[in-house]
């Protein structure tokens, strides 16, 4: 962030997918937000290495919390961290407060993390489940073992259908199912690779970890690249359904994926339409609404649901 350039972003945020974080970067201060509603507004600064305050010990570059803003509730400020000059966070923190309420009508802002981390079919070594992304190909993150996690380890809202003749309870939770699903396809000795993704969609393989030789410097059409970011086609009807339960529970998240085709942003929309609080809280990063009807119903549904005290879960 250097000069008086404002930036507008989005990346994903991985692993798991839970959707596009929109970040404002000007200069030495920044703004994101999960839902394009909130920001949290944060700045680079440069502090003493030492608590003590001696004048031999040199500065470093720290990233500080300067407060939060949204557009109903205006700026709120957080307490400073002791050692740090509240007037030049204020200076520095003032190119994003003067460009927030204009850039943030904006959202969402176009998607920047083109490098793609994949997890590999054993079988196939085709992609199999998206584990990471960043922006720049010349600083890949090092990844010793590649692994997925289908949800936060603290979310156990995740669950899956079953047929009514299944009388059996399930060996694992879901988390863990779809988890076991995805080590198996990948293997004992799990390969991932690193793509850079251009702009019809196809990907240049960067580089591999623990990948066959032959694989590296591969070019993959689009259509190799799973749409929803894990891989939708299964053989076996358990894991299909699996999967399945998996993309209806990550629809609102995965509807702010600007790549989609039509014809999945609408079955997709059908999905997250069940789910009217995480569709309340994702909406405004779509980069589309193919069904405005249904999201204005999803919406009067969250907050009728939110007004009552017996509405039950609020997901």
């Amino acid at each position: 962030m250097s000069g008086n350039q404002t930036r507008c972003f989005a990346i994903r945020r991985l692993s798991p997918f839970q959707g596009c974080l929109q970040v404002i970067e000007a200069q030495a201060a920044q703004a994101s937000s999960s839902n394009g509603i909130d920001w949290r507004v944060q700045v680079r600064t440069q502090t003493p290495r030492s608590q003590w305050g001696e004048d031999h010990t040199p500065a470093e570059q720290q990233v500080i919390l300067f407060g939060f803003w949204s557009s109903e509730g205006g700026f709120h400020r957080v307490p400073l961290p002791p050692l740090i000059s509240s007037h030049e966070i204020e200076i520095a923190a003032q190119p994003i407060i003067d460009v927030l309420l204009e850039q943030t009508r904006k959202v969402p802002f176009p998607q920047h993390d083109r490098c793609e981390l994949w997890l590999l079919d054993e079988s196939t070594s085709a992609p199999l489940v998206l584990i990471a992304s960043v922006s720049d190909p010349q600083h890949l993150p090092h990844i010793r073992r590649p692994e997925w996690q289908p949800t936060l380890r603290s979310d156990h809202s995740f669950t899956r259908t079953w047929s009514k003749d299944k009388t059996e309870a399930p060996a694992y939770a879901p988390r863990e199912a779809l988890a076991e699903l995805i080590r198996h396809s990948a293997g004992q000795n799990p390969a991932a690779q690193w793509f850079e993704r251009q702009a019809d969609g196809s990907g240049k393989a960067i580089i591999g970890i623990d990948c066959d030789d032959k694989l590296q410097g591969r070019v993959l059409p689009k259509q190799e690249f799973p749409e929803l970011l894990i891989r939708e086609s299964w053989p076996d009807d358990a894991a299909q359904q699996l999967i399945n339960d998996y993309i209806e529970w990550q629809a609102p998240y995965l509807l702010t994926l600007p790549t989609l085709s039509p014809l999945t942003r609408k079955r997709i929309e059908q999905r997250a339409f069940k789910q009217p609080f995480k569709v309340e809280g994702q909406y405004k990063l779509w980069p589309e609404v193919i069904d405005e009807a249904r999201l204005r119903a999803a919406l009067i549904e969250a907050q009728m649901r939110r007004s009552n005290p017996d509405a039950g879960d609020k997901q």
